[in-house]
Protein backbone atom coordinates (compact mmCIF):
# COMPACT_ATOMS: atom_id res chain seq x y z
CA UNK A 1 0.00 0.00 0.00
CA UNK A 2 1.64 3.54 -1.13
CA UNK A 3 0.40 6.17 0.62
CA UNK A 4 0.75 10.17 -1.49
CA UNK A 5 0.26 13.08 -0.03
CA UNK A 6 1.65 16.55 0.41
CA UNK A 7 3.67 17.95 3.01
CA UNK A 8 1.21 20.76 3.80
CA UNK A 9 -1.34 17.80 5.00
CA UNK A 10 1.67 15.75 6.81
CA UNK A 11 4.07 17.56 7.92
CA UNK A 12 7.75 15.66 7.96
CA UNK A 13 7.18 15.41 11.91
CA UNK A 14 4.05 13.95 12.34
CA UNK A 15 4.86 11.05 9.14
CA UNK A 16 8.05 9.80 11.22
CA UNK A 17 6.03 9.91 14.69
CA UNK A 18 3.07 7.66 12.86
CA UNK A 19 6.03 5.44 11.02
CA UNK A 20 7.28 5.04 14.69
CA UNK A 21 4.24 4.89 16.59
CA UNK A 22 2.58 2.39 13.95
CA UNK A 23 6.06 0.16 13.35
CA UNK A 24 6.23 0.90 9.80
CA UNK A 25 8.54 -0.68 7.17
CA UNK A 26 8.88 0.88 3.83
CA UNK A 27 10.27 3.32 1.69
CA UNK A 28 9.54 7.27 2.06
CA UNK A 29 10.07 9.18 -0.67
CA UNK A 30 10.12 13.17 -0.78
CA UNK A 31 9.96 15.18 -3.33
CA UNK A 32 11.19 18.98 -2.17
CA UNK A 33 13.06 22.11 -3.42
CA UNK A 34 14.78 24.43 -1.39
CA UNK A 35 13.12 27.36 -2.49
CA UNK A 36 8.84 27.29 -3.20
CA UNK A 37 9.29 28.94 -6.16
CA UNK A 38 11.76 26.83 -7.73
CA UNK A 39 10.87 23.81 -10.05
CA UNK A 40 14.35 22.35 -9.37
CA UNK A 41 12.67 19.27 -6.95
CA UNK A 42 15.28 16.59 -5.74
CA UNK A 43 14.17 13.50 -4.49
CA UNK A 44 15.43 11.94 -0.94
CA UNK A 45 14.52 8.36 -0.08
CA UNK A 46 14.00 7.23 3.34
CA UNK A 47 14.08 3.30 4.32
CA UNK A 48 12.41 1.91 7.83
CA UNK A 49 12.31 -1.11 9.43
CA UNK A 50 9.38 -1.39 12.20
CA UNK A 51 9.62 2.41 13.02
CA UNK A 52 13.58 2.78 13.13
CA UNK A 53 15.48 4.54 9.72
CA UNK A 54 17.87 2.08 8.38
CA UNK A 55 18.99 4.00 5.54
CA UNK A 56 19.13 7.54 3.87
CA UNK A 57 20.36 8.49 0.17
CA UNK A 58 19.37 11.00 -2.23
CA UNK A 59 19.51 8.31 -5.41
CA UNK A 60 17.39 4.46 -6.06
CA UNK A 61 21.10 3.07 -8.10
CA UNK A 62 22.02 1.35 -4.68
CA UNK A 63 25.56 3.15 -5.32
CA UNK A 64 25.16 6.69 -2.30
CA UNK A 65 26.88 4.79 0.29
CA UNK A 66 29.48 3.49 -1.68
CA UNK A 67 30.14 6.47 -3.40
CA UNK A 68 30.66 8.35 0.45
CA UNK A 69 32.71 5.76 0.96
CA UNK A 70 34.81 6.29 -1.67
CA UNK A 71 34.89 10.01 -1.78
CA UNK A 72 36.10 9.91 1.69
CA UNK A 73 38.94 7.64 0.68
CA UNK A 74 38.61 5.02 2.58
CA UNK A 75 37.77 2.40 -0.12
CA UNK A 76 37.79 2.27 -4.20
CA UNK A 77 34.64 1.11 -5.63
CA UNK A 78 36.27 -1.52 -6.94
CA UNK A 79 37.34 -2.87 -3.72
CA UNK A 80 33.40 -1.94 -1.87
CA UNK A 81 31.92 -4.05 -4.74
CA UNK A 82 34.17 -7.36 -4.90
CA UNK A 83 34.01 -6.89 -0.79
CA UNK A 84 30.17 -6.86 -0.82
CA UNK A 85 29.81 -9.89 -3.76
CA UNK A 86 31.63 -11.95 -0.97
CA UNK A 87 28.73 -11.71 1.64
CA UNK A 88 25.24 -13.10 2.08
CA UNK A 89 22.48 -11.43 0.59
CA UNK A 90 20.56 -8.86 2.44
CA UNK A 91 23.36 -8.09 4.62
CA UNK A 92 24.15 -4.28 5.10
CA UNK A 93 27.00 -2.89 3.14
CA UNK A 94 28.07 -1.46 5.96
CA UNK A 95 27.80 -5.00 8.28
CA UNK A 96 29.80 -6.34 5.69
CA UNK A 97 32.38 -4.08 5.41
CA UNK A 98 33.14 -3.96 8.62
CA UNK A 99 32.69 -7.83 8.84
CA UNK A 100 36.19 -7.93 6.36
CA UNK A 101 37.86 -5.29 8.57
CA UNK A 102 37.78 -2.66 5.75
CA UNK A 103 35.91 -0.01 7.88
CA UNK A 104 35.60 0.52 11.73
CA UNK A 105 32.40 1.50 13.81
CA UNK A 106 33.38 4.87 14.16
CA UNK A 107 33.44 5.22 10.06
CA UNK A 108 30.23 3.79 10.28
CA UNK A 109 28.78 6.25 12.70
CA UNK A 110 29.95 8.65 10.87
CA UNK A 111 28.37 7.92 7.49
CA UNK A 112 25.26 7.16 8.96
CA UNK A 113 25.08 10.89 10.69
CA UNK A 114 25.80 11.56 7.29
CA UNK A 115 22.95 9.85 5.60
CA UNK A 116 20.37 11.63 8.71
CA UNK A 117 22.00 15.27 7.79
CA UNK A 118 20.93 14.85 4.39
CA UNK A 119 17.14 15.01 5.56
CA UNK A 120 16.88 16.67 8.86
CA UNK A 121 17.29 20.16 6.76
CA UNK A 122 13.78 19.09 5.18
CA UNK A 123 11.67 19.32 8.31
CA UNK A 124 11.40 22.88 7.99
CA UNK A 125 9.40 22.38 4.39
CA UNK A 126 6.00 22.96 4.41
CA UNK A 127 5.80 22.69 0.55
CA UNK A 128 6.42 19.18 -1.26
CA UNK A 129 5.11 15.82 -2.27
CA UNK A 130 6.00 12.41 -0.58
CA UNK A 131 5.32 8.57 -1.49
CA UNK A 132 4.97 6.37 1.22
CA UNK A 133 5.07 2.55 0.54
CA UNK A 134 4.82 0.20 2.64
CA UNK A 135 5.64 -2.72 0.01
CA UNK A 136 9.46 -1.05 -0.92
CA UNK A 137 11.97 -3.69 0.06
CA UNK A 138 15.30 -2.55 1.79
CA UNK A 139 18.34 -1.22 -0.08
CA UNK A 140 21.12 -3.35 1.61
CA UNK A 141 23.97 -1.51 -0.51
CA UNK A 142 22.66 1.61 1.28
CA UNK A 143 22.71 0.31 4.81
CA UNK A 144 25.47 0.99 7.22
CA UNK A 145 24.00 -1.84 9.31
CA UNK A 146 23.37 0.80 12.11
CA UNK A 147 19.38 2.35 12.70
CA UNK A 148 17.54 4.84 14.80
CA UNK A 149 13.74 5.10 15.63
CA UNK A 150 12.10 7.25 14.02
CA UNK A 151 11.22 9.46 16.96
CA UNK A 152 14.33 10.26 17.65
CA UNK A 153 15.66 11.12 14.32
CA UNK A 154 12.15 13.33 14.15
CA UNK A 155 13.51 15.28 16.97
CA UNK A 156 17.39 15.63 16.14
CA UNK A 157 15.44 17.11 12.66
CA UNK A 158 13.65 19.44 14.61
CA UNK A 159 16.83 20.50 17.22
CA UNK A 160 18.89 21.54 14.03
CA UNK A 161 16.19 23.69 12.63
CA UNK A 162 17.26 27.63 11.87
CA UNK A 163 13.58 28.24 10.61
CA UNK A 164 10.69 27.81 12.59
CA UNK A 165 8.25 30.04 10.60
CA UNK A 166 6.05 26.86 9.04
CA UNK A 167 5.53 25.77 13.03
CA UNK A 168 4.20 29.42 14.16
CA UNK A 169 0.77 27.95 13.90
CA UNK A 170 1.24 24.44 15.64
CA UNK A 171 3.52 26.05 18.59
CA UNK A 172 1.92 25.80 21.59
CA UNK A 173 0.82 29.54 22.64
CA UNK A 174 3.48 31.02 25.16
CA UNK A 175 0.46 31.89 27.78
CA UNK A 176 -0.73 28.04 27.65
CA UNK A 177 1.37 25.64 30.36
CA UNK A 178 2.07 21.53 29.60
CA UNK A 179 1.49 18.98 31.44
CA UNK A 180 2.79 15.51 31.31
CA UNK A 181 1.06 12.40 30.24
CA UNK A 182 3.35 9.81 31.02
CA UNK A 183 3.28 7.76 34.16
CA UNK A 184 6.82 8.41 35.00
CA UNK A 185 10.03 9.93 33.50
CA UNK A 186 10.70 9.30 29.51
CA UNK A 187 12.20 6.91 28.44
CA UNK A 188 13.37 9.04 25.34
CA UNK A 189 17.10 10.64 25.16
CA UNK A 190 16.00 14.32 25.66
CA UNK A 191 18.65 17.08 25.36
CA UNK A 192 19.32 19.46 28.94
CA UNK A 193 16.49 21.90 27.46
CA UNK A 194 13.78 19.84 27.32
CA UNK A 195 14.55 18.41 30.66
CA UNK A 196 14.30 21.42 32.04
CA UNK A 197 11.03 21.86 30.26
CA UNK A 198 9.62 18.42 30.80
CA UNK A 199 10.48 19.19 34.79
CA UNK A 200 7.68 22.22 34.46
CA UNK A 201 5.13 19.88 32.87
CA UNK A 202 2.93 20.09 35.88
CA UNK A 203 -0.10 22.31 33.94
CA UNK A 204 -0.05 25.01 36.08
CA UNK A 205 3.29 27.60 34.73
CA UNK A 206 2.95 29.08 31.36
CA UNK A 207 5.62 28.34 28.86
CA UNK A 208 6.03 32.24 29.27
CA UNK A 209 7.15 32.00 32.69
CA UNK A 210 9.05 28.78 32.21
CA UNK A 211 10.88 30.84 29.90
CA UNK A 212 11.95 33.52 33.11
CA UNK A 213 12.61 31.13 35.52
CA UNK A 214 15.02 28.90 33.11
CA UNK A 215 16.77 32.88 31.73
CA UNK A 216 15.46 31.19 28.36
CA UNK A 217 13.75 33.13 25.26
CA UNK A 218 10.50 32.28 25.33
CA UNK A 219 10.44 30.89 21.61
CA UNK A 220 13.03 28.19 22.41
CA UNK A 221 11.17 27.48 25.39
CA UNK A 222 8.16 26.87 22.77
CA UNK A 223 9.69 24.80 20.38
CA UNK A 224 11.23 22.31 23.57
CA UNK A 225 7.39 21.97 24.31
CA UNK A 226 6.38 20.78 20.54
CA UNK A 227 9.20 18.12 20.58
CA UNK A 228 7.84 17.04 23.80
CA UNK A 229 4.33 17.14 22.41
CA UNK A 230 5.09 15.94 19.62
CA UNK A 231 6.58 12.05 20.99
CA UNK A 232 3.75 12.01 23.47
CA UNK A 233 5.21 13.24 26.81
CA UNK A 234 2.79 16.22 27.82
CA UNK A 235 -0.27 18.27 26.11
CA UNK A 236 -0.67 21.76 25.82
CA UNK A 237 -2.75 23.28 28.53
CA UNK A 238 -4.57 26.38 28.87
CA UNK A 239 -4.55 28.58 31.78
CA UNK A 240 -7.48 30.96 33.07
CA UNK A 241 -6.85 34.29 32.94
CA UNK A 242 -6.02 35.56 36.29
CA UNK A 243 -8.82 38.28 37.53
CA UNK A 244 -7.23 39.45 40.58
CA UNK A 245 -3.36 39.94 41.35
CA UNK A 246 -1.76 40.73 43.93
CA UNK A 247 -1.04 44.44 42.96
CA UNK A 248 -5.33 44.80 42.97
CA UNK A 249 -5.89 43.58 46.04
CA UNK A 250 -3.51 45.76 47.93
CA UNK A 251 -4.86 48.76 45.46
CA UNK A 252 -8.40 47.62 46.93
CA UNK A 253 -7.34 47.94 50.83
CA UNK A 254 -5.60 51.08 50.01
CA UNK A 255 -8.49 52.90 48.48
CA UNK A 256 -10.94 51.09 51.76
CA UNK A 257 -8.36 53.02 54.06
CA UNK A 258 -8.80 56.26 52.67
CA UNK A 259 -12.73 56.15 51.60
CA UNK A 260 -14.54 58.46 53.45
CA UNK A 261 -17.27 56.57 52.72
CA UNK A 262 -16.99 52.90 53.75
CA UNK A 263 -20.51 51.73 55.04
CA UNK A 264 -21.31 52.45 50.76
CA UNK A 265 -18.50 50.39 49.60
CA UNK A 266 -18.88 47.80 51.81
CA UNK A 267 -22.62 47.22 51.11
CA UNK A 268 -21.06 46.91 47.17
CA UNK A 269 -18.77 44.49 48.59
CA UNK A 270 -21.77 42.50 50.18
CA UNK A 271 -23.67 42.91 47.41
CA UNK A 272 -20.90 41.71 44.71
CA UNK A 273 -20.39 38.92 46.67
CA UNK A 274 -24.32 37.45 46.59
CA UNK A 275 -24.63 38.23 42.88
CA UNK A 276 -21.09 35.82 42.40
CA UNK A 277 -22.99 33.11 44.71
CA UNK A 278 -25.93 32.91 43.39
CA UNK A 279 -24.45 32.54 39.64
CA UNK A 280 -22.29 29.52 41.42
CA UNK A 281 -25.18 28.08 42.69
CA UNK A 282 -26.90 28.10 39.90
CA UNK A 283 -24.04 26.82 37.29
CA UNK A 284 -23.51 24.61 40.13
CA UNK A 285 -27.10 23.19 39.39
CA UNK A 286 -27.22 23.25 35.82
CA UNK A 287 -23.70 21.40 35.88
CA UNK A 288 -25.49 19.25 38.22
CA UNK A 289 -28.26 18.43 35.81
CA UNK A 290 -26.10 17.92 32.71
CA UNK A 291 -24.17 14.63 34.89
CA UNK A 292 -27.22 13.11 35.52
CA UNK A 293 -28.43 13.46 31.90
CA UNK A 294 -25.56 11.54 30.73
CA UNK A 295 -25.94 7.61 29.86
Amino acid sequence: MTLTSSLEDFSLAELFRMIDQGRKSGRLTLRVSANPHESDVKNYHVWFRQGRVVAVSDRLDGRGLGSKIAEKGWLSQRVIERLNGLAKSGTPLGLTLKMQGALHSEQLNLLFVAQLQQIWALFESCTGQFDLDGQASLPSSEMTGLSASAMEVALSGLRHLKNWHAFGDTLPDGDSAIQSIVPSKPQIRLNSLEWQVWEFAKGTVSLRDTAQQLNQPTSKVQQAAFRLMLVGLVEEVPLAPCTVTASTTIDAFDMLENSTDLPSLFDERKLEEEQKSKMSHSLLQNLVGFLRSKP
